[in-house]
């Protein structure tokens, strides 16, 4: 199931979300949390792609090294958006445990590289997915690279 959503949020979203006047994205399925993801991604809104990560959630890097909590996920997350790196997720299967699912499938990254010319790279790529306290989906591990 690929996942290239045409998310075009209203410029004034990720303020009101953070004012409390628009309610977070909530996932119902771990599908819909990675085309979520993929929406805010493309549309630049890091703020709603942030909400949709656990507080302490990692990204595996291709080394093998841990990018871990929050913070940290949303500093490499900056710098795919500031860099105009597009994200497509082919999420080929779930498999849902109640509250913790793992996804595998497909990452597409691409982006220009200021000289006319760009870049595509694919990779497999394995995400666990874990339920919040309220119940919401949210993204706990991810290896955009697979596992080294």
């Amino acid at each position: 199931m690929a996942i290239c959503p045409r998310y075009q949020p209203a410029k004034a979203a990720p303020r009101a979300r953070a004012a409390g006047i628009l309610p977070p994205v909530r996932a119902a399925t771990p599908a819909q949390l990675s085309a979520d993801f993929a929406a805010a991604m493309r549309a630049g809104d890091l703020d709603a792609a942030v909400a949709l990560w656990h507080p302490d959630a990692a990204i595996v890097r291709a080394d093998g090294e841990l990018v871990s909590g929050r913070d940290s996920v949303a500093a490499a997350l900056k710098a795919l958006i500031d860099n105009r790196v597009e994200l497509t997720i082919d999420l080929a299967a779930v498999y849902d445990a109640g509250e913790t699912a793992v996804g595998t499938g497909t990452l597409t990254i691409s982006a220009g590289n200021g000289d006319g010319d760009g870049f595509e790279h694919s990779s497999r790529s394995l995400v666990v997915y874990r339920r919040d306290a309220t119940g919401a989906w949210r993204i706990a591990l991810d290896a955009p690279w697979g596992l080294p």
